[in-house]
């Protein structure tokens, strides 16, 4: 089972990726243009970012959330060559926006932000262990003014395990009451609305992906927990017979999330 190693105090945290604002998300769409706000991480995380000239100046190496799956930051990649001598800045969600265009029934996700290459790269370094620095009030507040990001009301309350990379639950085995290591974790669906986690989607059977069938479940139906290794597990209440029987999504769009009723069938899992 692939472990979640923590941050500060060996601390597990969880990337986060830029999104649009709710106004964004329902403008009508252009020629090839997506409107839709559900965006699997799996197309988030190694998607570029982009200046207000189309130039790609960093990569999207990894994304921070909270337990409840609010979307917190962005971490990426500056300077370097093919990831080598790469700086790591946290970008606050907010200052980020995401489009995604389909082209020959391929979809690309690209993140812009308002900032040269130059100035981006002056932002705050991620330099710490496991990016202790997003414990540290004083950093955090400096790292958002920078950003000109709201402040946060809540970063001096952070602990242990409040913080969770993508990175670290991606393909992690998920326990059910019945069965431990029941399906992995093969992607988490954010809306770009609110910059919140929605779903996650477990994999099943299959040899290196091929022939493996995936469900949507809601994320408030997983349950993180750190164990004495500072390492989280991840489990969920449903058995592991009514979580093979949810809603089964599509590789590697998973577009069935974007339909209001197949989205309430998965909801309802959580009752």
């Amino acid at each position: 089972m692939k472990r979640v190693t923590s941050v500060a105090a060996g601390i597990a945290m969880m990337a986060v990726f830029g999104l649009m604002s709710s106004a964004q998300a329902e403008q009508p769409a252009a020629a090839g243009k997506s409107t839709q706000q559900l965006i699997p991480t799996s197309q988030i995380v190694g998607a570029g970012i982009h200046n207000a000239n189309d130039e790609q100046i960093a990569n999207v190496d990894d994304l921070v959330m909270n337990r409840q799956g609010e979307v917190q930051y962005v971490i990426a990649g500056v300077g370097g060559l093919a990831g080598l001598g790469e700086s790591q800045v946290a970008i606050p969600v907010e200052s980020l926006q995401c489009e995604c265009t389909t082209e020959d029934g391929e979809r690309e996700c690209v993140m812009t932000i308002s900032m040269t290459q130059e100035k981006l790269s002056e932002a705050p370094k991620l330099e710490k262990e496991n990016h202790a620095e997003l414990f540290d009030s004083a950093w955090i507040a400096r790292n958002r003014s920078y950003f000109s990001a709201k402040s946060e009301d809540n970063a001096p309350a952070r602990r242990a395990g409040s913080l969770v990379l993508h990175s670290n639950l991606s393909d992690v085995w998920l326990n059910t009451p019945t069965e431990k290591e029941e399906g992995q974790i093969e992607t988490l669906v954010v809306d770009t609305a609110d910059h919140k986690v929605k779903f996650a989607v477990i994999g099943f059977g299959g040899t290196l992906g091929v022939g493996q069938n995936y469900v949507a479940v809601p994320f408030e139906a997983l349950q993180l927990r750190l164990n004495e290794d500072n390492a989280f597990e991840v489990s969920t209440n449903m058995t592991a017979e009514q979580l093979k029987a949810a809603p089964k999504v599509t590789s590697p769009d998973y577009d069935e999330l974007q339909g209001d009723e197949f989205r309430n069938q998965v909801k309802d899992l959580k009752k």
